[in-house]
């Protein structure tokens, strides 16, 4: 039994249905649009916008973006990665602005906020607003980081690192660097779990691979996904493989014989992050690489969608299908996309920046021009309603849908459902005998229609209020209707 109280539940799983008839849970993959949003235009960027990139809604109203600008391809290499910042007031027209913080070729007038010294570099960062640090810690960062060749010798150590900042733009190392947890060579990811009070972290496994019966079925290793965490930000718990490729990537169709001598599928990087809205719902971002042939074809990424209650086991929506995709060949996004963090809410939506770029995952071949590749990349966004990423659907001939018995607060019940032109909704409340309560059973509902996040569900006369911390049951009935979300409120 579940007590929902007055916090929004999400139809992710199979959690909140007991029964059902003429129902299945849908993925709803978000609106892509095509136009980039931050493209590359400065010399500290002429390989591109990279693939590891932070976009955040300040209280204030501000729009910030931190973002993976390259001189040089692949890993961080001396000097190859840096981190630029640019902030917009809309979320769709962003600036550059000269901060005269880094040097970069002679220079302080550039948007560079980290590495710190020109010749070292950085990967995979993502940036975190934790609101409970101290001041001068609020905003901290994980990264692959890379010193200088002359740092290197003298004993500094690459690897996982961890900066701060009291404002996302003068950023400082913490102490006792690096962390050797992983190779880290992904986006590097971490949150604040209110939920386990603790930070929690995702990156690669040790070594970037691992091994299990899918991997040695093809008799080599790959990449996955690891979990750490931690309550002081210093001191993490070891690392735990929590996603990986399975036998169904591993083992899936082929149109010619893999000749790469590896699995097929990797997962690149996670994109793992709570959803702050709603109770236990952890998602993932995960960006699939397939490689199948000679070189590593056909050396592309798209991003699938993962649901978790606890941020350890996680189940894929869609039966694997692309949460996002691909655009037309030869466009800036026709290569490899990564979603990156976080998701921001404005107004009735969810906005989810993404990197795409028309490079493949593979060194570029005799005669490409890397100047031109690089200029096909970029940042891009994509849109959905919000809690909208599973929906409980029911199509034209109807469906039922029974929840378990749950206990909850408040006098009144809101469901975040579409209906479109034909579709409609009702719902009874049973007791723990199975039967409708009085005033609250189906033959007195109202008629649910139309699209609404917060669509209030009513019975002529039934009072929900009498019936608060009791053990119900919700039953759903409705026709051409995607249901998203339930939450119980109190009118009071």
């Amino acid at each position: 039994m579940w007590n929902v109280g007055t916090r929004r539940q999400l139809f992710l799983d199979q959690r909140f249905i007991e029964r059902s008839e003429g129902v299945r849970l849908r993925m709803n993959p978000p609106v892509q649009h095509p136009e980039p949003v931050l493209t590359a235009d400065r010399p500290w960027e002429c390989f591109g916008i990279g693939a590891y990139n932070t976009a955040m809604l300040e209280a204030d109203g501000r729009f910030r973006l931190w973002y993976d600008a390259t001189a040089l391809g692949g890993g961080p290499a001396e000097g190859a990665r840096r981190l630029g910042y640019a902030e917009s007031e809309d979320g769709l027209t962003w600036t550059k602005p000269d901060l005269g913080l880094i040097e970069f070729q002679g220079s302080k007038a550039n948007n560079i906020v980290a590495p710190l010294l020109e010749r070292q570099s950085m990967q995979g960062a993502t940036v975190l607003r934790d609101e409970a640090a101290l001041e001068e810690e609020r905003y901290k960062l994980w990264t692959k980081y890379r010193p200088t060749d002359d740092e290197m010798a003298a004993g500094v150590k690459p690897g996982l690192w961890a900066m701060h900042s009291p404002d996302g733009l003068r950023w400082r190392y913490y102490e006792g660097q690096p962390d050797h947890r992983g190779a880290c060579d992904t986006q590097n990811m971490l949150f604040v779990d209110d939920r386990l009070q603790c930070y929690v972290g995702y990156t690669r496994v040790s070594a970037t691979q691992h091994r299990d019966e899918a991997a040695d079925a093809v008799g080599q290793p790959y990449r996955s996904v690891g979990r750490v965490t931690s309550t002081d930000f210093r001191h993490w718990t070891p690392l735990q493989i929590v996603f990986e490729a399975d036998g169904a990537d591993t083992g899936m169709p082929l149109p010619e014989e893999n000749e790469s001598g590896r699995p097929c599928v990797d997962i690149y990087t996670s994109c793992a992050m709570k959803y702050p809205w709603a109770e236990d719902v952890y998602l993932m971002l995960p960006a699939v690489y397939y490689h199948w042939g000679r070189k590593q074809f056909p050396a592309t990424l798209d991003v699938q969608l993962l649901t978790s209650r606890d941020g350890i086991s996680w189940g894929r929506a869609g039966d694997r299908e692309p949460f996002l995709r691909q655009g037309f060949d030869g466009s800036s996004t026709s290569g490899m996309i990564y979603a990156n963090p976080w998701l921001i809410p404005v107004g009735d939506e969810l906005w989810l920046y993404y990197s795409g770029t028309a490079r493949l995952h593979r060194n570029p071949r005799p005669g490409e021009d890397r100047e031109a590749l690089a200029r096909r990349t970029g940042i891009f966004r994509a849109s959905l309603r919000r809690d909208g990423f599973v929906s409980a659907d029911a199509g034209y001939g109807g469906g039922t849908l029974t929840t378990p018995l749950l206990t909850f607060e408040g006098d009144r019940l809101e469901v975040n459902c579409d209906g479109s032109a034909g579709g409609w909704l009702q719902a009874e409340v049973l007791g723990e005998d199975g039967l409708p309560l009085p005033g609250l059973s189906l033959a007195e509902a109202d008629t649910v229609r139309g699209n609404s996040l917060h669509q209030p569900v009513t019975w002529r006369g039934g009072d929900l209020a009498p019936h608060a911390g009791t053990p119900v049951r919700l039953r759903f009935v409705m026709r051409g209707m995607k249901l998203y979300a339930f939450q119980f409120r109190d009118g009071g």
